[in-house]
């Protein structure tokens, strides 16, 4: 709860062992009743990277809010609220619209997938490293001077393995434990299918799709 609001708190991407992922809060708020004012107030007081707002369960349209404005797209937020909405409500829905653009969802196995156009991303800066040992020990003094910026390094590129950290202070978000959309934008970029170990060892998939747009997928689990 936060002052009397439920607050649905899911972690997404997480890995096998239902361990780590980006949290992401959904707060239910069909009929808009909830102002923008104290929708930004509510999301920068969770201090999650995002937190999404139901506007309307049965078409699946939603706001998203970091802590400190309302954003047009957010990938791990994203796939955590079609993966609550779809466990939500009977039938389930194959689409989202968030800041009047359609995101398309689906299911696969125990997977979770979203796909977006490539314009929705945010501007993310990439900086590729040398090997997965770099991105564990990228000094966190380095990274607070960082502008939304996604470290990688190939852990296997034969087999699509990569290792990354994102670092967004200038957003309110020192390190973020699950980047979605950078991890789409990647994956458009190297043209392939990708498995990322991101943060601290959350599991994140990615591929590229036609016309500029990518998919991105993983576990959920609500807190």
């Amino acid at each position: 709860m936060c002052n009397g609001i439920k607050i649905h708190t899911l972690r997404v991407f997480v890995n096998q062992d239902n361990k780590f992922g980006n949290p992401v809060g959904v707060i239910l708020d069909e009929g808009n009743q909830i102002d923008t004012k104290e929708r930004q107030r509510i999301a920068t007081q969770l201090g999650f990277s995002e937190s999404v707002f139901i506007n309307n369960l049965r078409t699946g349209k939603v706001s998203i809010f970091n802590p400190r404005e309302e954003v047009p797209f957010a990938g791990h937020a994203m796939v955590g609220t079609a993966w609550f909405i779809n466990k939500t409500r009977n039938p389930s829905l194959d689409c989202l619209t968030c800041a009047g653009s359609v995101i398309k969802t689906w299911r696969d196995m125990e997977f979770t997938w979203i796909r977006a156009n490539l314009d929705m991303m945010p501007p993310w800066q990439y900086e590729q490293l040398k090997n997965a040992t770099e991105v564990e020990h990228f000094s966190s003094k380095i990274a607070l001077s960082k502008k939304h910026t996604f470290v990688w390094a190939w852990i296997d590129e034969r087999k699509g393995l990569i290792r990354a950290r994102t670092f967004a202070p200038d957003w309110g978000t020192p390190e973020d434990e699950g980047n979605g959309s950078g991890s789409m934008k990647l994956a458009a970029t190297l043209g392939r299918s990708i498995e990322i170990m991101h943060g601290k060892g959350s599991i994140i998939y990615a591929k590229p799709w036609e016309s500029d747009f990518a998919d991105v997928g993983g576990r959920v689990k609500e807190v």
